[in-house]
């Protein structure tokens, strides 16, 4: 069993706790211990990484990503009718690119062509391609994202026929593999002019959504921005909810209330994209203003009651594409008023729980899964340090290194 040794470290270790001076110890994919200085019997024979007094984190998650819309940092595509044997490259590639730049585990906010999900998951789960471990979710059911006539699924249309199709639609997401269906509840300005506030489903046709799901074991996520969508979600025991732009003091008390079990990624990413990388100036009917100004209303309140809010601003678009993943934790910083140490928190540990693998995953704690990222300098100090992928010196998943150099 390969044994490494991370030496002279400062450890944030996921809790928000301050960092600390100490040592670490992987054994195959596991952390087998955080100790000041790591007994000597216990790291005979490790491989030894010195920090050079850089900052050990656990590996980052995105809790909304889209690997097969596209566009990288390395390969920008506004193209939409790509043949599958070219989506499922974009996919695997995106994977790639999602942990070059420290981004060990990734939740889908919806594909493409879900198979091509479902594949890569085993592949980096297996290690013999390098990505993040990934939970796939089902086709993105929002306007514009696939070709007409792929699939005659709820929402490709603007909205839902009717509870058996939601129901049949489920069913053969959960049937072909995916971990999670994601439902267009409302509308999506940006994408199609004035939908945002909009609901695009009943509630009858929620609820056997959320029949179905729970019948095979797979989770629901609702794009969410108007208050009534958000509350129909939270309603109807939706996991997790997207954007959350518009909600209203009703639909707060109910997501406080649901706060044990649900999640909530604001995605300041792509509203920051949409109001400065787009391309001139938005349509007035897109909301991009009004939907940058209710999200930085919103969130602080969402935090306030004590709900998880979790990073993942829709990267995979040509103007905010996979690789400016971590430029959501600057903005958590500068929209929403988190700490660094808060930013940190909410990719970390949090992360380990949206991914349903918090008693194992997002800590630096001895018995967690070694996903692991050293940083040459203090992201506690500025945050911004993240984009820059040459400040990540290690980057470790399950264990395996992904990538090596000494920090300092």
């Amino acid at each position: 069993m390969t044994r490494t040794l991370f030496t002279d470290v400062q450890i944030f270790d996921g809790t928000g706790r301050d960092p600390f001076p100490g040592q670490v110890l992987v054994e195959g994919d596991r952390i087998t211990a955080v100790a000041a200085e790591v007994p000597r019997d216990q790291r005979a024979d490790a491989r030894v990484i010195d920090g050079g007094g850089g900052t050990l984190l656990p590996g980052l998650v995105d809790a909304h990503a889209h690997l097969g819309f596209g566009s990288t940092v390395e390969h920008l595509s506004r193209r939409r009718d790509e043949p599958p044997e070219e989506k499922a490259l974009l996919v695997a590639h995106a994977g790639r690119v999602l942990l070059d730049h420290g981004i060990t585990s990734a939740y889908s906010g919806g594909n493409r062509l879900p198979g091509t999900e479902i594949a890569a998951r085993k592949a980096f789960a297996e290690g013999w391609m390098p990505g993040p471990r990934l939970k796939a979710a089902s086709w993105e059911g929002s306007a514009g994202m696939v070709e007409p006539g792929v699939y005659d699924f709820p929402g490709i249309d603007g909205r839902a026929s009717d509870p058996d199709s939601v129901s049949r639609f489920v069913t053969d997401m959960a049937e072909l593999g995916v971990d999670i269906i994601k439902l267009s509840l409302s509308g999506e300005s940006a994408v199609v002019q004035g939908t945002s506030r909009i609901v695009q489903f009943t509630d009858e046709e929620v609820a056997a959504a959320s029949r179905t799901a729970e019948k095979h074991g797979v989770w629901l996520t609702a794009h969410a921005h108007a208050a009534e969508s958000i509350k129909m979600a939270v309603r109807h025991g939706i996991r997790a909810v997207y954007h959350c732009t518009f909600a209203d003091e009703e639909a707060l008390d109910l997501l406080e209330a649901a706060r044990d079990r649900i999640f909530v990624a604001p995605t300041p990413g792509i509203i920051h994209a949409n109001l400065h990388e787009a391309g001139g100036e938005p349509e007035p009917g897109m909301e991009v203003e009004a939907t940058a100004e209710a999200v930085r209303r919103v969130v602080p309140e969402l935090v306030r009651r004590g709900i998880r809010v979790v990073p993942g601003g829709d990267y995979g678009f040509a103007w905010n594409p996979v690789g400016r993943n971590l430029r959501d934790l600057e903005l958590f910083v500068d929209w929403f008023g988190f700490t660094p140490a808060e930013a940190l928190r909410a990719a970390t540990g949090h992360g380990g729980e949206v991914m349903g693998l918090g008693d194992r995953l997002g800590l630096v704690r001895a018995g967690f899964l070694a996903d692991l990222v050293l940083v040459d300098g203090d992201p506690l100090a500025d945050i911004r340090i993240l984009q820059d992928r040459d400040r990540l010196a290690v980057i470790m998943k399950d264990g395996r290194l992904h990538k090596q150099r000494t920090a300092g």
